[in-house]
């Protein structure tokens, strides 16, 4: 039996430094991993991960972000929200600029890449493969080269854009956008998941099968 990664049994030790919305992400990750929904518990896993950095970077220093980002105007300095201010910028290029800043080294830039293809892989047949090791080997690895990593901060810039307590006083509004959009997000997994399954049961002939039981 495959040993659940910390990451995934602790997840409010203060170790990992993770904010409510990493935290929902990460357990609705570990929900469709006991559904073994293996192939779509890597998209929770990514949210969780694009969040994090997007974090590491804003306290580094905003203003070096923008000191390598082409199209400047891409990211909403006056967003309100860690979303609102982060939607417009690339998810994939952002693990290149993170490395770029030397927020992640160039293992941790691969291992997130490799998440990437592999969620974003269409082969049915692949995905469909994808194991609990895999996705806890994967974890065990980010653990310690991503999550476990210190914030960094860049001493020259004194004055932050996103201080501590105003990232306070926007925290119950960002907890309701998360909620709304993390939920639907995991619905539509889930609901995509049953429809495949049902599919591939109609192409062999199981007229018994039924879509809310491919569902559950």
């Amino acid at each position: 039996m495959s040993k659940v990664p910390s990451l995934l049994n602790n997840l409010e030790d203060p170790l990992f430094n993770l904010e409510e919305s990493e935290i929902y992400s990460l357990k609705e990750a570990v929900e469709l991993i006991n559904l073994e929904k293996y192939s779509y518990s890597l998209f929770a896993i990514w949210n969780s991960i694009i969040i994090n950095i997007q974090r590491r970077i804003e306290n580094f220093g905003i203003k070096n972000f923008l000191s390598i980002l082409e199209k400047k105007e891409s990211f909403n300095v006056n967003g309100n929200s860690l979303k609102d201010r982060w939607l417009n910028i690339n998810e994939f290029n952002l693990i290149h600029y993170a490395e770029k800043l030397n927020i992640i080294n160039h293992i941790t830039h691969d291992l997130i890449t490799t998440l990437y293809w592999m969620k974003s892989n269409t082969n049915i047949e692949e995905t469909k493969d994808i194991n609990k090791d895999e996705i806890f080997s994967l974890l065990y690895l980010l653990e310690k080269n991503l999550f476990l990593k210190k914030f960094k901060y860049d001493k020259r810039n004194k004055e932050a854009l996103y201080t501590k307590d105003s990232n306070l006083k926007r925290r119950k509004k960002d907890k309701e956008e998360l909620i709304n959009s993390y939920s639907n997000t995991h619905q539509e997994l889930l609901l995509k998941s049953g429809v495949k399954l049902f599919n591939d049961n109609s192409h062999e002939n199981h007229q018994e099968t039924k879509l809310l039981d491919s569902y559950i």
